[in-house]
């Protein structure tokens, strides 16, 4: 009764203090939007939910204990997130402190059961960051997949004598997300060097196959126009070969991923299906009668 009073009284804090103090979104955020054009530069920022005012004070906190290592690739997801229009406003700290609250409750709440509570942090504590990785990595397939033939299309209109900026805005008015990734790039250039431009993007979202794109891109902006319809095509074949080869992986791989689903969601509701009157009936064996 306690703790529920004390949870009571918390709640009621929270809701004063979120109500008297609105906490706008991160600058991050709001940067990306007016860069995608989803915003107007001078859009106003929209308060956060109460219950993201509740972590906010345990950012600064968890941010000295969080293990460097992971900051980059959490970036990195997180950068391909919120191009896919999820995770708005989100930064690596804020993931990192939802992980670890959401470990805690599970923890406290089947803290009854020590195994049970140990296994149920552990799951809740990867949820966010597995939520967040597999919205990414559908993004990221599909800027792979698009690639080799937007490359084969940037060399064809070379080939024709366009030079490479126009080529690079005309690339932009198909459809696709390697498309709408190349626009938001080109718009940061703001009319100066787009494949400087490029080359900041792709670094910022650590996707190796789009920085290779801008070191290719680099090369033939150093060189001229002579050769550099070739060297696209080149770029564009190793692009096909590693995406063809890393789709054979993937097939190869499928069925050891479907091991544990299927375990878990067909062979053991049917273990117990059949298993459990079978193993009554034996118990009932060893029972002295009443």
């Amino acid at each position: 009764m306690p703790m529920l009073i004390a949870l009571l009284i918390a709640v009621l804090v929270m809701l004063v203090v979120y109500d008297g103090l609105p906490v706008a979104t991160s600058v991050r955020n709001r940067q990306f939007d007016v860069i995608r054009g989803n915003a107007p530069a001078d859009a106003e920022r929209a308060p956060l939910p109460l219950w993201r005012v509740a972590l906010l004070p345990l950012n600064q906190v968890l941010d000295r204990i969080y293990p460097s290592a992971w900051r980059e690739s959490v970036r990195h997801k997180l950068y391909w997130a919120n191009f896919a229009g999820s995770w708005l406003g989100w930064n690596e700290v804020e993931l990192w402190t939802l992980s670890v609250v959401l470990a805690v409750v599970a923890a406290v709440v089947f803290m009854s059961d020590p195994l049970i509570a140990l296994m149920s942090a552990a799951i809740a504590g990867v949820a966010p960051t597995v939520l967040l990785g597999n919205v990414a990595r559908q993004t990221e397939r599909a800027i792979v997949r698009e690639l080799p033939d937007a490359l084969y299309l940037l060399a064809a209109m070379v080939s024709a004598n366009i030079v490479l900026p126009d080529a690079l805005r005309r690339l932009t008015e198909y459809r696709g997300v390697l498309a709408r990734w190349l626009a938001i790039a080109l718009a940061r250039s703001h009319g100066g060097n787009m494949v400087a431009a490029i080359r900041a993007e792709a670094e910022q979202s650590g996707l190796p196959r789009l920085m290779a794109l801008a070191t290719k891109l680099e090369l033939i902006e150093a060189r001229g126009a002579a050769g550099s319809s070739n060297l696209l095509r080149a770029l564009a074949d190793d692009q096909a070969r590693e995406y063809e080869r890393e789709a054979e992986r993937r097939a190869k791989e499928l069925g050891n991923e479907l091991l544990v689903p299927m375990m878990l969601f067909f062979f053991m509701p049917y273990l117990i299906v059949i298993g459990a009157p079978l193993l009554a009936n034996i118990l009932s064996l060893f029972t002295p009668p009443r």
